[in-house]
């Protein structure tokens, strides 16, 4: 039928208006193969030659690759799940006079940070202000929490021989 439909087709074509050209273009060129497959699995399977076949062998495939996941959980993964994640040994807190200290030694011409805090304006911060950032830099310190912008600098520690051999350089990296 389907042949019989395509040469009734091209014999209605004509060569002087080139319509003949495109219709015939798409059969003269090499026909892919598509061959039949089967499962390795010793004794090998069938083949598969039709396309339900070949449907059905890969949902059977598919349905062995992708298990559900065994959800016991394991006992190495609940012991280390159950140990503390604060360490034992905090460390100290910071008094007014440090505090003080660091922010003196901060040089002005530094980009600012996220938080667009120059150090120029931390030098100028009242005493109420400071007495209320230390207060929230030692509850960091006590209760071990850092949020995920003091994560992400890190610290050097790199001494300089023209430097104080006790100053530790901070970089980050925005």
């Amino acid at each position: 039928m389907k042949n019989t439909s395509f040469t009734e087709y091209i014999s209605k074509l004509k060569r002087d208006d080139n319509s003949i050209r495109k219709p015939t273009r798409n059969k003269r060129r090499p026909q892919t193969p598509n061959p039949p497959i089967r499962l390795n699995t010793t004794p090998p399977e069938p083949w598969a030659k039709s396309a339900k076949d070949k449907a059905e062998l890969f949902a059977t495939y598919l349905s062995e690759v992708f298990t559900p996941y065994d959800q016991a959980p394991e006992q190495d993964i609940e012991q280390e799940l159950a140990k503390p994640i604060h360490p034992l040994k905090h460390l100290p807190a910071i008094s007014l006079k440090t505090l003080k200290q660091e922010i003196k030694m901060l040089n002005p011409r530094k980009a600012p940070g996220m938080d667009l805090i120059t150090a120029q304006m931390l030098k100028e911060l009242p005493h109420e202000i400071l007495t209320h950032l230390l207060h929230i830099l030692n509850a960091i310190l006590r209760n071990s929490y850092w949020s995920t912008s003091l994560k992400k600098s890190t610290n050097y520690h790199d001494t300089k021989t023209w430097k104080r051999p006790n100053r530790r350089f901070i970089i980050s990296p925005y």
